[in-house]
């Protein structure tokens, strides 16, 4: 049977890595495997549930794309998703409510659950907000703090080259967009992202403290190198006008 691989990327901030873990292991069925993959933390900041240790902080985007390699080389998997540490979700049927979607259209190759903020203005893109849909919503693009992706993505994909990761979100917008693949959010699947917690943890980093700016400037590099730049903003406007009906 085949089946998700559910991994959770942890730097130093072992109190959310941990709780996230032991909210997703006891429903860990023949439907997924949970990991979690070590961004280079500190020694005395490892999780005690940590699969396997990189030897430097690669950062989110790094991290996407370690995650992305080592579901390729793993062919028992037809999907994956990369969590955020500084996520709270109900454990019970998280993963197989997120894959019954995933796999319920040939076409629809990225799901993700709604994003609750608990601070005004944290997750600023609308299409991750709920909707209270009672439906899948179609949506351009999405924040990729829970982005399930099908394999035929990831194989298409391989990895975006991104250090700070904000640059996957408005390319597999355009990626999909090609390919007419859909990306859609399950409103009926809520997720907290904890005040950005993991951020605020690692401030005292001087990457870290200059997160949002480092990762604004690599993305407009990125799509300025890659001859995208009229793309990323004709994706960029459909996330800020998104409303659904």
């Amino acid at each position: 049977m085949s089946k998700s691989l559910v991994a959770i990327l942890h730097y130093n901030s072992v109190k959310y890595t941990d709780a996230l873990y032991e909210i997703l292991k006891p429903y860990e069925r023949e439907d997924y495997d949970l990991i979690v993959i070590d961004n280079g933390s500190d020694p005395e900041k490892t999780s005690k549930y940590t699969t396997f240790k990189l030897d430097e902080n690669v950062y989110y985007g790094g991290g996407l794309d370690v995650t992305m390699n080592y579901f390729l080389e793993n062919p028992q998997y037809d999907s994956m998703v990369l969590l955020n540490s500084d996520l709270i979700v109900h454990g019970y049927n998280f993963i197989k409510s997120l894959r019954k979607e995933l796999f319920s259209e040939e076409d629809l190759v990225v799901v993700s659950g709604c994003v609750l903020q608990p601070e005004k203005g944290q997750c600023h893109w609308k299409a991750n907000h709920n909707w209270g849909s009672k439906t899948i919503r179609y949506v351009p693009w999405i924040d990729y703090q829970c982005a399930f992706l099908k394999r035929k993505f990831v194989e298409e994909v391989k990895g975006f080259g991104s250090k700070f990761g904000w640059v996957q979100d408005i390319m597999t917008g355009i990626i999909c967009e090609e390919k007419e693949w859909k990306i859609g959010v399950c409103d009926w699947v809520p997720i907290i992202h904890f005040g950005n917690g993991s951020v605020k943890d690692n401030s005292h980093d001087p990457i870290i403290s200059q997160y949002n700016q480092l990762a604004e400037q690599e993305m407009v590099q990125y799509f300025q190198d890659k001859g995208l730049w009229n793309e990323f903003l004709y994706q960029r406007q459909k996330g800020e006008n998104y409303k659904h009906q």
